[in-house]
């Protein structure tokens, strides 16, 4: 549960940050009224409230398709090269310190 409420104060954060930043170049309340983000599975709404003021709504019972995404493949997880096998992309850089 603390994990999920850290996610959602983040989220939170980071769509109170984005409307500062467009506050900031000039567009108005009206404008960002409205706005929805997506973090995670987790869908926002900029609202003004009874007092004039912006302020962020989570909205419920959201479904999203979404295509599966590909499988990444065997990768070198220091180096980021590609291989052919796993075993390959696990022995590349095993031994660097």
């Amino acid at each position: 549960m603390d994990m999920l409420t850290k996610q959602r104060t983040t989220a939170k954060e980071l769509v109170q940050k984005w409307v500062e930043q467009q506050k900031n170049s000039g567009r108005t309340e009206q404008e960002l009224r409205q706005t929805m983000f997506v973090y995670g599975d987790e869908v926002m709404e900029i609202d003004i409230n009874e007092h004039q003021e912006l302020h962020v709504k989570e909205k419920e019972d959201i479904i999203v398709f979404r295509k599966p995404e590909p499988e990444p493949g065997h990768i070198c997880r220091c180096c980021t090269m590609e291989y052919d096998t796993e075993k390959d992309a696990l022995q590349c850089c095993a031994y660097i310190d």
